[in-house]
């Protein structure tokens, strides 16, 4: 797998999230490709791991900030 098949699936794989948080999440990981450079590309593949693991991380911390903010509005209403 490459970049480009890493993204792609990545993409994929937020596609049930908001628009916004997707491009931020694919902005991030582009970035952190840029980053390392073309020569590394590999091995930011295999510190990542599968675009499924990154997609579920993303998501598990969208699902924990949400308990935050309806929590922090919980207690000021």
């Amino acid at each position: 797998m490459d970049r480009a098949q890493f993204m792609k699936q990545l993409e994929r794989l937020l596609s049930d999230i908001s628009e916004a948080e997707k491009q931020e999440a694919l902005a991030y990981y582009n970035s952190y490709f840029d980053e390392a450079g073309p020569e590394n590309e590999a091995s930011v593949i295999r510190e990542l791991g599968s675009p499924g693991k990154v997609a579920a991380i993303i998501k598990a911390d969208l699902d924990e900030s949400n308990e935050v903010i309806c929590t922090v509005y919980r207690e000021w209403i």
